[in-house]
């Protein structure tokens, strides 16, 4: 009986490590059943041209005839500004100083993704063996989240003047 148990463990973990899948944190939903058509919201009203049989062929300069501008459209929306010329407001310098005290990193992103990918390989364990479908993210960043009220009590015990939030 304990030889039939164990072998449909073994059974069980070999077939999980036969797994072609790349290893994924988060394993929410399965996305090859197609696109969400109903996650995109239109930003502008949709226009249908007069003539569907001449429509242009796709092209990531030109843009596309639902939403041409989305990057533009997005910062402007923000309270950016898309003109280069522009310098940084006055408002601003204090602040980007500050924070460029200790210089400018133009390669933060690539950083940062290998440093990430050094974490997970020693998380390792816990992200390639999954018999059943389990979002792991949560599981490995938790000890790099922070609790707001714990964060908030913390700062109280300092004497910093915070603002009001429900510490439940």
């Amino acid at each position: 009986m304990i030889f039939r148990i164990l072998g449909t463990f073994v059974t069980l973990f070999l077939i999980a490590a036969c797994s072609s899948d790349e290893a994924r944190l988060r394993d929410l939903y399965d996305v090859g059943t197609g696109p969400e058509e109903f996650a995109v919201l239109p930003s502008k009203p949709l226009i249908i041209p007069n003539n569907l049989k001449e429509l242009p062929v796709p092209d990531e300069k030109v843009g596309n005839l639902a939403d041409p501008t989305p990057k533009r459209d997005l910062i402007e929306k923000l309270g950016g500004s898309i003109d280069e010329t522009k310098s940084v407001p006055k408002r601003d310098k204090g602040l980007l100083n500050y924070v460029s005290r200790a210089g400018v990193n133009s390669n933060i992103r690539e950083e940062l993704a290998e440093e990430d990918r050094k974490f997970l390989r020693r998380m390792g364990v816990l992200t390639s063996v999954k018999l059943f479908r389990v979002d792991r993210y949560n599981q490995i960043y938790r000890n790099m989240t922070l609790s707001a009220p714990k964060e908030l009590e913390r700062w109280r015990s300092l004497g910093v003047r915070t603002p009001l939030m429900s510490t439940r």
